[in-house]
């Protein structure tokens, strides 16, 4: 695990708000030199803390308005390959390995109800080793917030 000073938790802060923020800004924010600041985050990026900058995009800005979460049982000799198909399916955001009654939860973008039943259909349904999928849509969200410090 690594360790995070006060210092690296401020620049990580800052760059969660606005990943595209300057290192000039971030330093004087933090009241430190621009070549300090920069060396920081770059000891960041190569401990592992940072591991991309990407925009959050609005999916319903973008025509994904169907919100969709899986639940999905498969068998536990099957659960590698399972997780590993859906991994490479566009429509899913992320795959996560469960406890509890389900193996895997998925998130899934889509346009519409319609594509919803057609991805599940032609590409959930017939990937071997699925025993179960229950699916929950999102009606509204309320809060999503990806700074863990």
């Amino acid at each position: 695990m690594a360790e995070l000073d006060e210092l690296d938790k401020k620049i990580l802060d800052l760059l969660m708000k606005d990943g595209r923020m300057p290192i000039a800004q971030i330093a004087q924010q933090i009241d430190l030199s621009r070549v300090g600041a920069r060396e920081r985050i770059n000891k960041l990026k190569k401990r592992g803390v940072i591991t991309k900058f990407i925009p959050l995009i609005d999916n319903i800005a973008i025509g994904y308005t169907c919100s969709a979460f899986l639940d999905i049982e498969v068998g536990p000799q099957s659960l590698e390959t399972v997780a590993e198909d859906l991994s490479k399916l566009e429509e899913i955001m992320v795959v996560y390995l469960m406890t509890g009654n389900v193996s895997l939860h998925a998130h899934a973008l889509m346009r519409d109800n319609k594509h919803l039943a057609e991805f599940l259909r032609t590409k959930i349904y017939p990937i071997p080793g699925i025993t179960n999928v229950n699916v929950s849509v999102m009606l509204k969200r309320y809060k999503t917030e990806l700074n863990l410090l």
